[in-house]
């Protein structure tokens, strides 16, 4: 019966292309019209009209967003080559940013979370310094200039943990036990 009914909600969603729409834009959130051939601007706070055949409406929020990434391993400072388990840098970090030009994230990025967070962790590894608390610094200032280039401004990148760990087990050394084998015979 679903299938047998949708041509009407076909025929329904087309004809409700052809009837303007009022939107309402909350004072936390843009809004950017997309236009015909590729035009984008701005809109909002407030109540927004629009015509959804020839345009199209996303609402960014452009308050201050906060992320806290996931424990990242980073190389220990001076690992013991005799110890037994090599040992690693776990780092936390949090990360505060907020959308300054909407039409610029919303024309160059399809999701502000996962570049934010994977640049901020790119470079937090790529300025890494066991010793002393600039490469923090070094990494923030970095995220901040390249972030600029898509309308996101960074507040802040901070540690929020810090701690040493160990590494029990690499894949590169897996040793295949009886328990690992399927029928008699080892994984190739």
């Amino acid at each position: 019966m679903t299938n047998a009914l949708a041509w009407l909600n076909d025929l329904m969603n087309w004809l409700g292309r052809w009837i303007p729409r009022l939107a309402l834009i909350h004072p936390t959130h843009r809004g950017v019209r997309f236009g015909p051939k590729g035009s984008a601007t701005s809109v909002g706070p407030g109540i927004i009209l629009y015509w959804p055949i020839t345009h199209d409406l996303i609402q960014v929020p452009i308050t201050t967003q906060s992320i806290q990434m996931g424990g990242q391993i980073l190389p220990y400072a001076s690992d013991d080559p005799s110890a037994i388990f090599p040992r690693v840098s776990v780092c936390v970090l949090n990360l505060q940013f907020s959308i300054a030009d909407v039409v610029k994230a919303s024309t160059r990025i399809l999701n502000f979370h996962a570049l934010v967070t994977n640049r901020a962790q790119a470079l937090a590894a790529q300025h890494w310094k066991p010793q002393g608390m600039n490469w923090i610094e070094a990494a923030e200032q970095q995220l901040r200039t390249e972030m600029e280039d898509y309308g996101i401004t960074v507040h802040s990148l901070e540690i929020a943990g810090m701690g040493v760990g160990v590494v029990m087990k690499s894949m590169q050394s897996y040793d295949y036990g009886a328990s690992d084998s399927v029928n008699g015979k080892r994984p190739e």
